[in-house]
């Protein structure tokens, strides 16, 4: 069998730019856990957005009614998606390539584009690791390097537990009941949608809990619900933490595909003649908690 020679094909230089980026950065912000639980999305944002909301109270009347008489409060509001700019700016020199490239010519026919193999997979490095970055900051990022990313955790501030010890197995099921207890009563009556967010570490206290308590056993399904309520799991959440919120009252903004809007892997050789890969990637995003009041968090 033919095999393509590493030094000659190894990168071909390629730059994608504006809409032509939009399949890249699309991939970027969307592969993640936290979109996968269903959290809202509003993309193409030029400068920035609003996600317009609208409550009112002692809006009911009774006695008699033989001329309008205006009662009760009608409050508009709005939430601000200001996306901000997220990159990364990575080197590589060849000889840190040459076992990805060993690994797939192994397994490739000389019919087959390794070249587009081996890009592919370089961008699938760059991909995964906007995804990761951007939901660290989405739940353990107080503020990011520009004003608009806040942490969901953070963003949660009228229904705010916060715990005396950390989280164990021994006390973990009482966490989560203050957790929801929390919550208030226009959600708890119709909790349909409603999940607890917490990272894998936590749900494991959580089944060893109930396994204690002799409510379910190894050979049970997994203990992923309370009373219902599905428990969804984000690595990036830090330990003892844990949140309680519709995921249709997140929303996240993605910029619009303009000129800060790339995916460039540049072969150095052609340039500078350093036996190196420069790789960027950057957009715009940002994570906003539509009803503060409707989400509950359990903290230490």
């Amino acid at each position: 069998m033919k095999k393509i020679d590493f030094a000659t094909t190894l990168s071909e230089s390629q730059s994608y730019i504006g809409d032509l980026a939009l399949p890249y950065i699309t991939e970027s912000f969307m592969k993640n856990s936290t979109v996968e639980s269903g959290i809202r999305i509003v993309d193409d944002i030029v400068l920035y957005a609003y996600v317009a909301k609208l409550t009112g109270s002692d809006l009911l009347q009774t006695g008699s009614h033989c001329a309008f008489a205006a009662s009760g409060t009608l409050t508009a509001g709005e939430v601000k998606l200001e996306p901000c700019e997220l990159f990364i700016d990575i080197e590589i020199c060849y000889e840190d390539l040459q076992s990805l490239w060993n690994g797939l010519n192994s397994g490739n026919v000389n019919t087959q584009d390794l070249g587009a193999d081996f890009n592919s997979a370089l961008q699938k490095v760059l991909i995964d690791g906007m995804n990761q970055g951007l939901e660290t900051a989405i739940w353990t990022t107080t503020t990011g390097s520009c004003s608009g990313i806040t942490s969901i955790p953070a963003q949660i501030t009228t229904n705010a537990v916060t715990g005396t010890t950390g989280l164990t197995k021994a006390n973990i099921v009482a966490a989560v009941d203050s957790l929801v207890a929390a919550l208030p009563s226009v959600v708890l009556e119709d909790y349909q949608g409603l999940k607890i967010y917490m990272n894998p570490k936590m749900l494991l206290y959580y089944k060893q809990a109930l396994m204690a308590l002799g409510i379910n056993t190894p050979a049970d399904a997994q203990a992923t619900t309370y009373d219902g309520v599905p428990i969804y799991t984000v690595v990036k959440i830090e330990d003892n933490v844990m949140v309680a919120i519709r995921p249709d009252n997140i929303v996240l903004g993605v910029g619009a595909m303009d000129n800060f809007s790339q995916l460039i892997i540049k072969d150095m050789r052609e340039s500078t003649l350093d036996n190196k890969v420069r790789m960027k990637i950057q957009g715009k995003a940002d994570v906003k908690v539509i009803y503060e009041a409707e989400g509950a968090k359990w903290t230490l």
